[in-house]
């Protein structure tokens, strides 16, 4: 690699790790909130609802609960599909939605159940109008009431909401939708089901707790009332002892920042549940074809970093390693893979590349890693630059399109004859890999 690339991803590095910085974040942060006293202006939190997003329809049913707790005035914005730039596999997408959320809503005592994945355009226009015609402070209970008729199919509840709603043209909806996507890019996101409070945004119940304990350190919780999103579980105070184990294929990438927070996790997980994790590496998407907006990049690294803060897992000090670096890390992997040595493998990699500033196309680097596995070098080396990897890692691609997902970190979780209990996608839901040795350890009896 020329000199000139090798400075691009330097500067890139050093820019990236000013920005993810704790002190820039919080001069970001005080800054917002010194604006703001300065133009005398509320608490505001924007709502981005998507009528036919099922993290959506969970978001919708906290509003109430969120202006109870918190001294805040929230302003719901309908906004359309996120562009088609951010979402490559729309209808896989969709899918991973109505199963993701049919499986967390009861975890958080939240309903969302419905048997279809495709909603008619002219419903999603009937809910758009209904809730374009509704004021802040109803919009809570109204979303609900339309995110359920949506999702049931329920035409004349819908037909009935919309006979007592202010008529709005087709035109009309379209261009309001149309100005309320432009202010989600302006917020700094693509999805819906997002909050955004003063330069930050927090995607769907996951990252509701971020949000709730930002508005916490600003001293606007009403009463000392307790969080408003609780995840209820299984686990007790008692050790899980369970003869059942678990295989976990982990669909990984080691050009994917959640892919790194998955693996520390995992790590972590396999020390105390009976698990094994067979490492299944892909390609990143951006390699595969796939384009990633400006917007999307900085959410992810932001998100990525204040998880990893809340896990205590060192993040931020980033030399991508987009191109060569994933190459010729994966031409090494079927010669660690031969000693099993597959998970250290992408530790020490992913770490030196997510954590530690290092060039991970570099021979210094990998040479590196090798001899941090007890492994010799002149051996590996005989493997880099090589192409036999190519052919597993479109093996496992495809193996993750049959589960249904199409990026990093995907999981197909196992039972011990082989069987798939669950397919997960991001190192949000490791949580329930748990929650499925709880359910399995019944069966131990």
């Amino acid at each position: 690699m020329i000199i000139i690339d090798w400075l691009i991803l330097e500067v890139r590095r050093r820019y990236l790790k000013k920005f993810l910085s704790q002190s820039t974040q919080h001069k970001k942060r005080n800054k917002k909130e010194s604006l703001r006293i300065k133009n005398n202006r509320p608490h505001e939190v924007f709502y981005l609802h998507q009528v036919d997003d099922p993290y959506s329809h969970l978001c919708c049913q906290v509003l109430d609960q969120l202006t109870a707790s918190y001294e805040i005035k929230i302003i719901p914005l309908v906004v359309g599909m996120p562009p088609q730039s951010t979402t490559p596999e729309v209808e896989l997408l969709k899918q991973h939605s109505i199963d993701d959320a049919t499986i967390i809503a009861p975890y958080y005592g939240l309903n969302f159940s419905t048997k279809r994945n495709e909603i008619p355009i002219e419903m999603i226009e009937k809910a758009q109008s209904i809730l374009l015609s509704t004021n802040s402070t109803r919009f809570a209970s109204k979303a609900k009431r339309v995110g359920e008729a949506l999702w049931q199919n329920n035409r004349i509840a819908l037909d009935e909401m919309l006979k007592k709603t202010k008529p709005i043209t087709h035109q009309d909806v379209k261009e309001r939708i149309e100005v309320n996507n432009i202010k989600r890019k302006q917020l700094g996101h693509y999805l819906g089901a997002v909050f955004a409070y003063e330069g930050e945004c927090y995607w769907s119940i996951d990252r509701l707790p971020f949000l709730e304990e930002r508005l916490k350190d600003l001293n606007v919780r009403k009463h000392n009332k307790e969080l408003v999103i609780k995840r209820n579980s299984l686990k007790t105070n008692t050790p899980l002892i369970s003869s059942q184990k678990m295989t976990i294929d982990f669909f990984i990438s080691a050009r994917s920042p959640y892919s790194y927070l998955a693996l520390k996790q995992l790590i972590e997980l396999k020390k105390q549940l009976p698990l094994k994790i067979n490492y299944r590496p892909i390609l990143p998407m951006v390699m595969r074809g796939m384009k990633i907006d400006l917007e999307k990049g900085m959410y992810i690294l932001s998100d990525c970093k204040r998880i990893a803060n809340q896990k205590e897992i060192s993040f931020g000090n980033i030399t991508d390693p987009l191109g060569r670096a994933v190459e010729r890390f994966y031409s090494l992997f079927p010669y660690v893979k031969e000693l099993n040595k597959e998970e250290e493998f992408f530790d020490l990699f992913l770490t030196a590349v997510w954590a530690n500033g290092k060039h991970g196309y570099l021979d210094s680097t990998l040479k590196n890693i090798i001899r941090k596995l007890d492994l010799p070098w002149d051996d590996a080396k005989k493997e880099l630059d090589t192409d036999y990897w190519r052919e597993e890692i479109e093996n496992n691609r495809k193996a993750m399109y049959k589960i249904g997902k199409w990026g990093p970190p995907s999981f197909a979780v196992k039972n011990q004859n082989n069987e798939v209990l669950i397919n997960l996608w991001g190192q949000d839901r490791l949580w329930l890999i748990e929650e499925m040795m709880y359910l399995m350890k019944d069966k131990d009896k």
